[in-house]
């Protein structure tokens, strides 16, 4: 069963989000299984909300890309609140 990760990242904002995805999502492509990625500003920081393949594969991709992609953009500061929960339905247009 898919999972949606929720990443809230404090005094994240648009600048930051799209030099961190240049890296992780180069050609603009989702990493094998990911199903979708949208992000946006929230009030004090910015959201972004994936549906995985599992929990296990955001958090092994968090670990061997995400974090080093923060640290390469000079972001290594910032510390993503990760919420996970099961996908039962996803509709697409």
């Amino acid at each position: 069963m898919s999972v949606a990760v929720i990443v809230d990242l404090p005094n994240g904002n648009q600048q930051r989000y799209e030099q961190v995805s240049a890296v992780i999502f180069p050609d603009g492509k989702l990493p094998e299984g990911w199903e979708l990625h949208f992000a946006g500003p929230i009030e004090g920081g910015w959201r972004v909300v994936n549906v995985v393949p599992s929990q296990e594969a955001f958090e092994t991709f968090a670990r061997e890309k995400l974090q080093p992609a923060f640290e390469q953009a000079g972001e290594g500061d910032i510390v993503p609140e990760l919420t996970f929960f099961p996908v039962y339905r996803l509709i697409e247009a």
